[in-house]
């Protein structure tokens, strides 16, 4: 009967803590309550709060009531006081009387007798996290029998509280990570600049971890040199790269073995390839990655801290992984765009020469209009200058579909052949018209550059505004430039008689704005 009656008080005890500390949602804000209401329930002289610091490897106060309350952040390494014992073995422990007990550690600097009770503190799973204690030294007061029953209640409810506080804020902490990650992705998946590609994958792991700084590292001719920082780095530190350079096999970033994974120091003045520049300048902690895109050595990722050491922490690693791993990959993607790209022009390039020794152009014509246009797309503002200089390499592209015989004729051509040239543009549109890296920029250029201001062009007879500005764009410098060039039916015009038929032409053929800015690229003042 007096165990059943033990037991129903024990529950009592327990509803009533856990109605005391389920609306709480602030850990500190727990720990102060559980520390006040024993202190308050009970006539205890102190009440305390430890939770074991894994990365430390001790025992943190992190609250506490009575003559011990100025004691709050004090930390005891492993072994030292009695709250170890609770904590390795789990079990609850009252000693009648600390005094002279080689166990005990007295927080107020002094031996004097008192009671001691501790108690384990366990998260949901049953794991003890901590130890919640109370004692009298250092004054009047008595441990009885029933406060077992409420510091173990307390304790039960807090570590229960405390867990499902922690629960949640590795919830919050998780879901920032993934949404800083998918940020993180989404911006790389857009950017065509490696250096920027770094600075915001080094952005994104310096706010998800305790680091003060990061770099981005190249090899340039057997010599390390920051490409990128971000963060906070002492004042000179990246000078220090290029008044004590780093070669392969010195300090850590030359380390042959960094290439093989990550690599974490916790204080570089004792890392036995320490550089001693680098030592003076406040080095401290590091976590570094290599950068291998496609197998090959580009560079290293590193983190680091300066005065502060940064415990190694396994989310850290694994989030500096994952960010080089998605960095590697969008620079893959980087590398073969850029290697396309390359293809592309230099494919581009052939075809418009191509096109110029069968039309009987002057050779580097196609490339000259494209420059030109561009100038002149910039002067005026127009945006699609990628466009403009696609459509300028393909302008003529219909010609190949006319005969030799026509294209070459080197007298005049009857009205039915006329007739045949005037078809190019509208032909090379066809041509075009089904390549997906031609914008309607370019295709308009292909199709109107031979409409002419005043209606006396072709193949539509478009008049004005009517025109698609790229292609009145175009045909300014196309005219200018087929002016300057020797053809063999005419002498190279100099630039002068060029610039004078462009402003004879302005508002007759021509668009007369693009000819008055024209003007003002070939004559600045």
């Amino acid at each position: 009967m007096a165990r059943a009656a033990l037991e129903l008080r024990r529950l009592e005890v327990l509803v009533q803590a856990w109605r005391l500390l389920a609306p709480l949602e602030d850990p500190k804000a727990v720990a102060q309550v559980v520390v006040e209401t024993l202190m308050a329930s009970t006539r205890a002289v102190s009440a305390l709060l430890f939770l074991y610091c894994p990365e430390e490897d001790a025992l943190e106060l992190v609250a506490a009531s009575g003559l011990s309350a100025e004691k709050v952040g004090l930390r005891l390494p492993r072994g030292q006081g009695i709250s170890w014992e609770v904590l390795e073995g789990g079990e609850v422990v009252y000693l009648p009387d600390v005094w002279q007990d080689p166990r005990v550690v007295f927080l107020l600097g002094r031996e004097e007798k008192g009671a001691y009770l501790g108690v384990p503190l366990r998260d949901p799973l049953g794991r003890v996290v901590g130890v919640f204690s109370m004692d009298t030294v250092g004054g009047e007061g008595e441990v009885v029998p029933e406060d077992r029953f409420w510091a173990e209640a307390l304790a039960e409810a807090a570590g229960v509280v405390l867990g499902r506080i922690h629960a949640l804020e590795q919830a919050r902490e998780e879901a920032k990570r993934y949404r800083a990650l998918l940020d993180l992705s989404l911006s790389l998946e857009a950017s065509r600049d490696p250096l920027a590609m770094a600075r915001e994958a080094l952005e994104t792991l310096l706010r998800l971890t305790p680091y003060h700084g990061g770099a981005l590292y190249l090899w340039e001719s057997g010599v390390v040199r920051p490409a990128v920082y971000a963060g906070s780095v002492p004042e000179g530190f990246p000078e220090l790269y290029t008044t004590h350079p780093i070669r392969f096999g010195q300090g850590l970033l030359g380390h042959p073995r960094l290439w093989e994974g990550p690599v974490y120091v916790e204080d570089y003045a004792r890392f036995p390839g320490a550089l001693e520049p680098y030592v003076a300048a406040r080095l401290r902690s590091a976590l570094l990655v290599p950068l291998r895109p496609e197998g090959r050595r580009y560079g290293i990722l590193a983190l680091g801290s300066f005065g502060q050491a940064i415990p190694y922490r396994k989310e850290d690693e694994a989030l500096l992984r994952l960010v080089a791993k998605r960095l590697e990959d969008a620079l893959e993607r980087l590398f073969h765009f850029n290697y396309l790209k390359n293809v592309k022009e230099a494919s581009l390039k052939a075809l418009s020469r191509v096109l110029e020794y069968r039309d009987l152009e002057t050779q580097g014509h196609t490339e000259r209009v494209a420059e030109l246009a561009l100038r002149l797309a910039e002067a005026l503002g127009f945006e699609d200058r990628e466009g403009l200089r696609l459509g300028a390499y393909f302008h003529d592209l219909g010609k190949l579909a006319l005969p030799d015989e026509v294209l070459k004729k080197p007298t005049t051509l009857s009205s039915a052949e006329w007739e045949l040239v005037r078809t190019h543009p509208q032909v090379g549109y066809e041509i075009l018209k089904t390549l997906p890296f031609f914008s309607t920029t370019a295709l308009n250029v292909v199709l109107y550059h031979h409409e002419r201001w005043d209606g006396s062009g072709y193949p539509f007879g478009l008049r004005r505004e009517a025109i698609p500005l790229e292609a009145r764009i175009f045909a300014v410098v196309d005219v200018y430039d087929a002016l300057v060039s020797e053809r063999p039916y005419k002498r190279a015009w100099t630039k002068e008689e060029a610039l004078k038929e462009l402003r004879a032409q302005a508002g007759r053929t021509l668009d007369p704005e693009v000819v008055a800015k024209f003007l003002e690229i070939l004559t600045p003042r």
